[in-house]
């Protein structure tokens, strides 16, 4: 092995994808899991395989891991001095107690530690830093840095294996890296993350939530369910063509130096979004999963609302997206906190409430009528 490197979470992404570029790559994975009976599976396994499905179909095979359980400080602390970086993939609610842990590092460290946070979440990259921060670090001493997720991961049933699409990878800021960047297939390191993390929110995020969303209200179980009916799959290719169009345009806040490259390289994402991920039953996608946390998806810059907003400033067509919200907010699971608080406020307030609080909206807006006329239809 070249090294190592330490990756907070031994869940889908932690293992499905994290790992499985650095250990393909001869790097050995320290994972660092919180959840006591995970962290022993994975022990006794001492491998697991990640099946990839899809684009591209292979099997990896992943042994040569460690795995620590929060208990072990002193071992996680001699981890973190001397991997060649870390990552996070532990959900960004988490992101505040894995600051406690990197700290753990800076003790013996000798050089400056890059963390690479794989979280879709909000800025989930300062969450971490600020955390670091407060707790009295130096920004000198590390980098957290932001990065794109592309794959999506399912874990197997009663196994540590894994199933994943082949054929997506990791993106991850090239500029806030110090030091020497790791060469490694399947990590690639971008100067404009913002733009790449902008095509696969309001594409590939935004075309599940609108399957999603839109799936509940016809009952469909799984997300290839939903791609099925023609409706909506109708409105999944209105919303990715208006997407695309304004991912494309020049004057948008991130600049993009070869515009009709990116503008190639966004139209083969969205086909492939088409062809291979949303339609992909090997990966067993549910409209559960992919609803749940509406309140957070329903955002004023998350993939919905984010998405209708861009349009909005750039007068193209908001209705693919406002049918989307509109039919997230008749989403509805007694087992998700979210979902119940989103029926709370509904009940009490009127989805305007929702639009405006949550979404951003302006009641004069376009996208907000375009979502009342939608949410009172389904009613």
């Amino acid at each position: 092995m070249k090294g190592s490197v330490v990756i907070f979470g031994a869940g889908a992404i932690g293992r499905g994808l994290i790992a499985d570029l650095v250990a393909a790559d001869g790097l050995s994975p320290v994972f660092i899991e919180a959840d006591p009976q995970s962290a022993q599976d994975l022990k006794k396994a001492h491998g697991y395989v990640v099946h990839l499905t899809g684009k591209i179909s292979r099997d990896h095979h992943v042994t040569g891991y460690e795995v620590l359980t929060l208990e072990e400080s002193k071992e996680i602390s001699n981890a973190l001095s001397n991997c060649l970086f870390t990552a996070t993939a532990v959900g960004g609610q988490n992101l505040k107690a894995v600051a406690s842990l990197v700290a753990l590092g800076f003790r013996k460290r000798n050089k400056p530690l890059n963390i690479l946070v794989c979280e879709n979440w909000p800025h989930a990259e300062n969450v971490l830093a600020q955390a670091l921060l407060d707790a009295g670090y130096y920004q000198e001493n590390f980098a957290c840095i932001r990065s794109s997720v592309e794959r999506m991961v399912q874990k197997t049933k009663n196994s540590v294996d894994l199933v994943t699409e082949g054929g997506q990878t990791l993106y991850a800021d090239s500029r806030t890296w110090k030091g020497k960047k790791p060469c490694i297939e399947g990590l690639i390191f971008s100067d404009n993350i913002e733009a790449v993390y902008a095509r696969k929110l309001y594409t590939s995020n935004a075309g599940h939530a609108a399957l999603a969303y839109l799936g509940n209200l016809s009952d469909c179980k799984f997300i290839y369910e939903a791609l099925e009916i023609p409706g909506i799959r109708e409105n999944l290719l209105d919303l990715l063509n208006v997407a695309k169009q304004a991912l494309s345009l020049k004057n948008l806040a991130f600049s993009i130096e070869n515009l009709e490259l990116w503008r190639a390289e966004l139209e083969q994402h969205v086909d492939d979004l088409i062809t291979w991920r949303y339609c992909n039953r090997d990966l067993t996608d549910t409209v559960e999963r992919v609803a749940r946390n509406p309140l957070r998806k329903l955002g004023t810059e998350e993939r919905l609302a984010g998405l209708a907003h861009l349009l909005e400033r750039h007068d193209l067509p908001t209705k693919p997206v406002s049918r989307v919200i509109g039919a997230a907010l008749h989403y509805r699971d007694p087992g998700d906190m979210e979902s119940v608080k989103l029926g709370e406020i509904i009940t009490q307030k009127g989805p305007g409430a929702i639009l405006e609080d949550v979404c951003g909206f302006r009641r004069r807006e376009r996208c907000y009528k375009e979502c009342i006329e939608v949410y009172k239809y389904y009613s």
